[in-house]
């Protein structure tokens, strides 16, 4: 067998742990035995790089982690006085198409079973959620949010939402993904509504000021 390249190996116990993941559903059910059958590899040579099962799990759910953040930026492009706005909203709708797209990785990271051994730290270190609160904190300074509500409050609030309706297209797939999208975006309204300035108001109805018909005659069309 030809040597694997340095780190490769690393990243291919990383892989499998992943895919043995998505494939059980389940924490408990991933073993050493089976990562180190299918990576090809001895278990001195994981545990090498890896100490303990629980160092394995929770380094490759962080890396997982890690990619997430980079999607939900990816899709996060707001310009103008209402960027702060278009950028929470694009968060949320980046991390509810995220879920619809890998079901099964949403399930293990925010779902699934035996995850309170994967999870360290604070949940504020979270870099998805700092950003989302960047963004509120944002709104509160340029005065599109009023300045006597609690910015950490707001931003969980509203990650609760995005949660709520990212699990759900995760748990019922047959609901059309524009029609979850929707869903979320209803549900905001109130609660903005009731934290916007008279500016963050006019801002975010400039935002929706574009007839939502299109993405309710979308809303029946099937996952692909």
């Amino acid at each position: 067998m030809a040597r694997r390249p340095r780190g490769q190996l690393r990243q291919d116990i990383l892989d499998t742990v992943i895919d043995l993941l998505m494939d059980t559903g389940d924490v408990a059910s991933v073993s050493i035995d089976t990562i180190v059958d299918r990576v090809g590899c001895t278990p001195p040579a994981l545990y090498y790089y890896f100490p303990t099962k629980n160092e394995l799990l929770w380094q490759a759910c962080e890396a997982e982690f890690a990619k997430l953040a980079d999607h939900i930026e990816d899709g996060v492009s707001g310009d103008g006085p209402a960027r702060q706005l278009i950028e929470l909203e694009q968060r949320g709708t980046a991390l509810l198409q995220w879920a619809a797209e890998h079901p099964a990785l949403y399930h293990i990271l925010f779902m699934g079973s035996g995850r309170d051994g994967l999870i360290r730290g604070n949940t504020w270190d979270d870099p998805g959620l700092l950003a989302t609160m960047g963004n509120v904190q944002a709104c509160i300074d340029q005065g599109l949010i009023r300045a006597e509500v609690d910015a950490q409050l707001i931003t969980l609030s509203l990650w609760a939402t995005v949660h709520g309706f990212a699990s759900l297209t995760v748990s019922f797939r047959h609901i059309p993904v524009p029609v979850v999208e929707l869903g979320m975006v209803t549900a905001w309204l109130p609660l903005l509504r009731s934290l916007l300035t008279p500016l963050g108001l006019q801002h975010y109805e400039q935002m929706h000021s574009s007839p939502v018909d299109e993405t309710s005659q979308n809303a029946g069309a099937d996952r692909p």
